[in-house]
């Protein structure tokens, strides 16, 4: 998905706005694909805001829908205890066991002890996740949900994913007028009020939403998190 497409770009993104105090300190590393922080200090300084909204507990089953290269996945592991994540992609170049084992290896060095999160990788297709049913405390869908060809078929199945009481994250960043394309992809993107809809029409209810400040500047990024509908 548009993860990977959007690494280097990103890596400018940070480049450009490195005198801010929120810029995000990512370097890439030989041998993997991705964008990686050099130190745990780093992961706790730049995803404090998103690990805090996400509350990982252990023993939580977590599905990354568009997990790419698995780097943030690992990141969030080597600042958890305990967690499974599905691991899920459509494109098995870059999300396959190889990857996430290199990524997983990469944080377990540099946090100076083993993981204790395991996972699985799930190759999913353009509509389903192929992640086990009802299997999910959470699902996080990170840079990656402007990119779904049928939202509505993906949400639907998604939705069946989660356990009871479940949530979807969806952390995206969010377009300044409507119909305004991403600037490298070209994929459209959502404006608040119509992310939130787009959820509300699919078996979600909006239920709070956290501004993610990397760069004082727009366009802004947000992470929303989602329940399953009654009934």
């Amino acid at each position: 998905m548009f993860r990977l497409f959007s690494y280097f770009f990103v890596a400018i993104i940070i480049l450009c706005f490195s005198n801010s105090i929120e810029a995000q300190r990512l370097i890439t590393v030989k041998g993997l694909w991705g964008l990686y922080y050099q130190s745990v200090a780093d992961i706790k300084k730049q995803q404090n805001v998103a690990l805090n909204f996400y509350a990982f507990t252990p023993g939580d089953t977590i599905g990354s829908v568009g997990a790419q290269a698995c780097n943030w996945e690992a990141a969030y592991a080597a600042l958890s205890d305990s967690l499974f994540f599905f691991l899920e992609d459509i494109d098995t170049v870059y999300c396959n066991n190889k990857q996430a084992s290199l990524a997983w290896q990469y944080y377990s060095n540099i946090k100076g002890a083993p993981l204790t999160s395991r996972y699985s990788i799930i190759t999913g297709t353009e509509t389903a996740t192929n992640i086990p049913s009802a299997s999910c405390n959470k699902i996080l869908i990170i840079n990656s949900f402007h990119e779904f060809t049928d939202p509505a078929e993906m949400l639907h199945d998604i939705v069946t994913k989660l356990k009871p009481g479940g949530i979807l994250f969806i952390d995206e960043t969010l377009a300044m007028f409507s119909g305004e394309l991403h600037p490298v992809c070209k994929k459209r993107i959502y404006l608040e009020d119509e992310l939130i809809e787009e959820l509300k029409k699919n078996g979600f209810t909006f239920k709070n939403s956290v501004t993610l400040a990397y760069h004082k500047q727009k366009p802004v990024r947000k992470i929303f998190a989602f329940t399953k509908n009654a009934g």
